[in-house]
């Protein structure tokens, strides 16, 4: 009996001290947390899409010596659907900050139409002419810096040099569609752009984005002639009745999608 006594003390005594071991403060190290690795925004891309621009064409005129006043000079608004592609390669630097350069080109359908009353002797001072003016296509080389706001979801701005055609101009006569004023070649108008948009990855597509992007274009000005298409309205046909001033700019909202060739290739760490 004495013996079993003492055999439950001991116990006692050995289980008491290692509760009260475990009980005790202790001091520990936590380990880092783990670093969570994202995909990277290097590499080259191409994309597709379309989109809806708006234009003004400003316009001042100086007749030439000799010649009646045909065109009084005017502001032109004009608006219709684009067609764009793009391409373009991109590098994550240090953080979430993403470079790039890339090139695009846009056929489109932006026009407006001129018309006005002649303020001259031109077939009877009441006469009204109507002529079209249309950007048919531009395109545009640039660069871009953006951020990585969310894992997939890119914000940037852009900016870079542009040009765009705009079609011949054959002023005709209102009431009938008889040439009979006027005619100004097609000619090409050059300048920059200023953009920013997003771009955030298609999930069930690796690779796939939807890219959504509004651009501001200042083409310049540029000086051209306006040639006499027929005899009668403003002089002899083939004479050039006045020297213009023109100015386009132009504003477009774009979306697009956008192929990334490496993505889900090499990763980016982030804490």
């Amino acid at each position: 009996m004495k013996k079993l006594a003492l055999a439950l003390a001991i116990t006692a005594a050995f289980t008491g001290s290692a509760l009260a071991a475990d009980m005790a403060p202790r001091a520990y190290s936590k380990a880092p947390a783990p670093m969570a690795a994202i995909a990277s925004w290097t590499g080259f891309w191409i994309s597709g899409g379309f989109g809806y621009g708006l234009m003004e064409y400003s316009t001042s005129v100086t007749n030439v010596a000799g010649t009646t006043v045909f065109d009084p000079g005017h502001d032109v608004g004009g608006r219709g659907w684009l067609g764009k592609v793009g391409a373009g390669y991109d590098f994550q630097v240090a953080g979430n900050f993403v470079i790039g350069a890339f090139a695009d080109a846009q056929r489109s359908d932006i026009k407006g139409q001129n018309s006005f009353t002649c303020p001259g002797s031109c077939f009877g001072p009441t006469q009204g002419y109507t002529g079209q003016i249309k950007n048919d296509w531009s395109w545009g080389v640039g660069g871009r810096v953006g951020y990585v706001a969310l894992p997939g979801l890119l914000t940037y701005l852009n900016a870079g040099y542009t040009q765009a055609d705009v079609k011949e101009v054959n002023y005709v006569i209102a009431s009938s569609g008889a040439l009979g004023g006027p005619t100004m070649p097609s000619r090409r108008m050059g300048g920059y752009f200023l953009g920013g948009g997003t771009e955030y990855a298609i999930s069930q597509i690796p690779g796939l984005f939807w890219k959504s992007e509004v651009r501001f274009s200042d083409l310049g000005e540029r000086t051209d002639t306006q040639v006499c298409a027929v005899t009668g309205s403003c002089g002899t046909a083939g004479t050039v009745h006045s020297i213009d001033r023109n100015h386009l700019y132009e504003q477009t909202a774009t979306t697009e999608l956008v192929y990334r060739f490496n993505w889900g290739g090499p990763a980016v760490a982030k804490y």
